[in-house]
Order: C-alpha cells, then structure tokens, then sequence
C-alpha cells in the first residue's frame, strides 16, 4: 500500500497497522491465533472484517444507481471505499493524514458544518472562513480561494444549514484550480436532486467524497459513514485509521438497509414532499423574513421576532438549531413528522 505524496510529513515513515498489514497480507489464513481473542466468546468475540469488500461493492451498486448523470462511466470500486464511524471520523482522518499543523491552511466556505472548523483548530491547522455569496448563499468566491490555494477545502453539498446547493461547474472549476484536496460533504445528497460529484472522480485526482448514513439512510444510531476518493488517498487514510472502528453491528446495519432499501427510498420521498409543504406555508408567515430554498431535509429561515420564537419553542421544548451567529435571526428545523411540523408552525405564527 503506498501512501499518496502529499501526506502530511510526520507520517510518510508510518508503517502500517499490524491489523491492516494481516488483513492486506496475499496470505489466506484458515486459523486465527495471533488476536488474542476469547475462543470461547459469542458472536462479537472475533473483531470486525476491515476490507469489508462485498459490503463496499453492495454499496457502491446502490449509490451509482441513485440519481445518475445522463451519462458516466464507472470508475470506482472497492478501492476507491474506506468506511468510517460516521463522517466525524471521516473529516478528521483527513485532516490528520494531509495538512501539516501550524503550516497548512484549511479553507471553509460559511456558514456551513462547524465540525470542519473544530476539527481543524484541534489538528493546530489554520482555517480560513470565507463568506457564501448570493441571495441564497449558493455561490461561492472561487478567486479568493484560488489565491490561498489550501491544502484542504470543504464544501458542504448540499449545505448545511442553508440546504442550498453549490454547482457543479463550480466544483470543477475548483478542483482544476487547487492543488489541494476538494473535499465535498455529502451527507445530505440523496435529498437532492442533483447527482453526486463522486461521478467526476475520474477526472480530479484531488477530489474527494464524504458520505454518511445518519441522515437519507436513517441510521444514525450505528454510525457509519464513507470515503470515496482516488485509491492512494484512501491507502494514505489506512495508516491512521483505528483498524477496528466500524463494528461488526454497525456493518449488519448497513447490508441490512443496503439489501433492501425500499422502505428508506420511500421515506426520501415522502421528506420532499413535507419539505415542500412547510417551506409553502413558512413562505407566507409575517414573522417570516425568508425561507431557503433547501435540497435536504431541513430548512434555514429568517425570522422578524427571533428571540421571541427562540423563547416559545424552549418554552414547548421543542429544539431547532440556532444559525444567528451565521446569519441574523435565523433558525435551521428539520423536516420532522407531520404533528411535529404542524407544532412548529403554530408556534413561528404566534
């Protein structure tokens, strides 16, 4: 396995994980004494598969059929796949395997998730916040982020809090123009109706995917999310990684939901849909300064009387996340249930 050259410089004479250099071994073992396991143990007492090859291979069938471009080309694998314990650790495994600390420079389109900047300050890298541009702060200033040219660049697609969506063109236009990694966060995109940027992995060698199933796939209690990128990237993430981080429950969870997704196709569905609705009726309330347009499964919007609001729903104990340090008196709400939506408009309406 060879690490990818731009490695963070403390890593590049890491040898890799006793764990991971068995598994990765040409050599197929019939007997396992060498873990130090109980023999004697039930159905949890060997640890976890870490190729997890016909699960990724499951994976990527189901996602390259979701919401495909009118044409592509395959060109990822199970190579091109490293499950994590959720994108939390997808997001600081990248963060601890390319910038150097103290020298590299992460830069952050905002508002956005905040976990990119925290994770950032606890890795000592330097962060760059720059601003969303446009009505719907779906633009963004590539210019400035050219003449930084970052080690690593985040993008949240689609966004969130906003819930709007960056495109494509600019995307490419990015990867074309840094050479540092474009990492797009997708936690949200089977919300969406535009296609993944995993299709263009073939054309950008510095562009990377990050993929969960705690939001589209409803399993945010088994915490798993994905890596999609270049081969070398993901060997480079193999050095760092706890060897054992997703479980072996958590990998039953996702073939399960992966075997037969129809249920949770449904639910996709059926989220638009409410989305549409609430985002109609938070349109016309007066208290209501503006409503996002959103391609996931929340909404952001402004509101005249915030702090009132703010008062009413934790008088109702009912939690929504509060962007006005983003944005000025501004809310993000998931799409809940349609009593809980329902309760949530009788309050934004007085």
């Amino acid at each position: 396995m060879k690490m990818h050259k731009n490695v963070r410089i403390s890593l590049k004479k890491l040898s890799l994980p006793t764990p991971i250099k068995k598994y990765f071994s040409s050599q197929n073992w019939d007997m396992d004494l060498g873990s130090n396991t109980n023999p004697f143990g039930g159905d949890f007492s060997n640890y976890p598969d870490v190729m997890q090859l016909d699960l990724k291979k499951l994976y990527l069938k189901r996602i390259l059929s979701l919401n495909p471009p009118p044409t592509f080309e395959v060109v990822v694998d199970e190579n091109n796949v490293l499950f994590t314990a959720g994108s939390m650790e997808g997001i600081d495994l990248l963060l601890r395997a390319f910038p150097d600390p103290n020298q590299d420079l992460v830069c952050i389109p905002t508002p956005t998730f905040s976990a990119y900047a925290h994770w950032s300050i606890i890795n000592e890298l330097r962060v760059k916040k720059i601003p969303l541009l446009g009505k719907n702060l779906d633009q963004v200033d590539i210019e400035s982020i050219i003449k930084l040219n970052p080690k690593l660049l985040f993008i949240c697609n689609p966004n969130n809090p906003v819930g709007t969506l960056i495109s494509h063109a600019t995307l490419k236009k990015l990867c074309q123009s840094l050479s540092g990694f474009i990492i797009i966060d997708e936690a949200y995109i089977e919300f969406s109706d535009q296609h993944s940027s995993l299709f263009y992995l073939n054309e950008y060698p510095n562009l990377i995917i990050l993929r969960t199933f705690s939001k589209g796939w409803g399993l945010a209690g088994v915490r798993c999310g994905a890596i999609i990128a270049h081969k070398t990237i993901i060997d480079t993430l193999r050095y760092i990684q706890y060897p054992f981080s997703v479980s072996i429950p958590s990998q039953q969870a996702v073939r399960e939901i992966l075997t037969a997704p129809e249920k949770v196709f449904e639910t996709w569905k059926k989220i638009e849909k409410m989305r549409r609705s609430l985002y109609s009726e938070l349109s016309q309330k007066r208290n209501v300064i503006k409503v996002f347009e959103s391609q996931t499964n929340f909404l952001m919007l402004a509101l005249h009387n915030f702090e009132e609001v703010m008062r009413n729903l934790k008088q109702e104990k009912i939690h929504v996340l509060d962007c006005s340090s983003e944005l000025l008196q501004s809310i993000r709400v998931s799409i809940g249930t349609e009593e809980q939506n329902q309760k949530f408009l009788e309050i934004i309406s007085g």
